[in-house]
């Protein structure tokens, strides 16, 4: 059991600095889940007419795992984890061939076999959408490997009174096979919950397991399972192969490893340096401006003067609610304008989003590139060419104003245009 451990930890330790943006990298999750497990035995060697039915047999199941997620939009995701649970099955009406229940008044002759497992699963997942979707299906396949770790074997009949004869056996006797492989195929659907300035995913998965291995052990070949004094009064002697199959259904809930750092904190302003009184120029140049109007881009425009390379500021003109993408209504007088400005030109601008210190730095960064791309859809929705326009994030990396306060967050919570040159 130590061994998993470490294996699991060691999988978890590039967590420490991974990021998640968008552009590449990974981000590593933490994770719990719990549901339901249903095991059905299949025998290749059986009499049916003696053993006519055998049932599935529940049990609840816990897992623990890492999960980390790869790739531009995180599609692919790596998930080792340790299961907990039982597998077994029932064998029931046994031998009940003709009347011989009826004359010796037994009400059922059945077989069970419970056993606890550890299980070692690695499944691999393709994610649809992006990281940024509130919604997310998912895919995965598994190879499965447990350890019977407890559990028994029992043969038991009924009479019409309720008693029982029979016999009851430990694992540990029976030798039943203590390793167990399988595969898993199965699917899942998640849903972003936001926390901390971060976001955990709460999901749904079901899955199959395929049993590719023979459960039984040495002593039930053998017939050394049992003493002699049993149910039949003689030892048993197995032929053949018994295998585990089930369905299984989890709730998962993943929280990201950057929830549990430290959040950052601003660099404090450095002291301000003597400065040597500036040399007065006599006409200071419009395009040492560091940003302009979009009023004052139209007029440059109409005077035919060059607005390449000029930074459109909409510090209080483009607003989103809190913490999310959205545009607000208000915004929209001002992008239909913009929308107009760069239809009849044949300029490309470069759209920039920025985010105040509020949140985690992946947490501001995602959100920055969110809002860069609501707004290019919207332009594109107005009649924008797409290929006039492309974006950038930055997150809480460039702010026009200190974070102390809540006028410079605002000013920093911003999206700006660079003009580029001709389409």
């Amino acid at each position: 059991m130590k061994t998993i451990m470490a294996t699991l930890a060691l999988a978890a330790l590039p967590a420490a600095g991974a990021s998640a943006q968008d552009t590449g990298g990974s981000k590593w999750y933490f994770g719990l889940g719990g549901g339901y497990h249903s095991t059905h035995m299949s025998f290749s060697d059986i009499n049916e007419d003696i053993f006519p039915e055998s049932k599935n047999r529940g049990s609840g199941v816990f897992s623990v795992f890492v999960q980390g997620e790869f790739g531009r939009n995180g599609n692919f995701a790596l998930r080792p984890q340790l299961s907990f649970l039982t597998r077994g099955g029932k064998l029931t009406e046994i031998g009940n061939v003709g009347d011989f229940y009826e004359q010796n008044g037994i009400d059922d002759i059945y077989y069970t076999l419970r056993s606890r497992y550890v299980d070692i699963r690695v499944p691999l997942i393709y994610q649809f959408g992006k990281t940024s979707s509130k919604v997310r299906p998912y895919l995965f396949v598994a190879p499965v490997l447990g350890f019977a770790t407890a559990g028994d074997i029992q043969l038991l009949a009924e009479d019409g009174e309720g008693s029982v004869a029979g016999y009851k056996t430990d694992l540990s006797d029976a030798n039943m096979a203590s390793t167990y492989f399988a595969g898993q195929v199965g699917a899942g659907v998640k849903f972003a919950v936001p926390v901390a300035g971060d976001r955990c995913w709460l999901g749904i998965e079901a899955s199959y397991e395929f049993g590719f291995t023979d459960t039984y052990g040495s002593k039930e070949k053998d017939s050394e399972a049992n003493d002699i004094a049993q149910l039949f009064n003689q030892n048993y002697k197995i032929d053949g192969t018994r295998k585990l199959s089930g369905f299984e259904v989890q709730a998962v809930l993943t929280v990201p490893f950057s929830i549990f750092s430290k959040k950052e904190q601003p660099a404090p302003e450095p002291e301000p340096e003597p400065v040597a009184a500036p040399v007065p120029e006599p006409e200071p140049q419009p395009a040492e401006k560091p940003c302009y109007t979009l009023d004052e881009i139209n007029d440059l425009m109409a005077k035919n003067q060059s607005i390449e390379g000029k930074t459109i500021c909409a510090v209080d003109a483009i607003t989103f609610d809190f913490a999310k993408s959205t545009i607000k209504p208000e915004s929209y007088d001002y992008l239909d304008k913009l929308a107009t400005t760069l239809i009849r030109s044949n300029r490309r601008i470069e759209v920039k989003g920025h985010t105040d210190n509020v949140g985690s730095a992946d947490f501001n960064m995602d959100l920055s590139r969110q809002r860069a791309e609501a707004v290019v859809e919207y332009l594109v929705k107005k009649g924008v060419n797409r290929n006039k326009l492309t974006y950038s994030f930055y997150g809480m990396t460039r702010p026009l104003s200190t974070n102390d306060t809540e006028e410079g967050r605002a000013m920093n919570r911003r999206v700006e245009f660079t003009i580029l040159n001709d389409f």
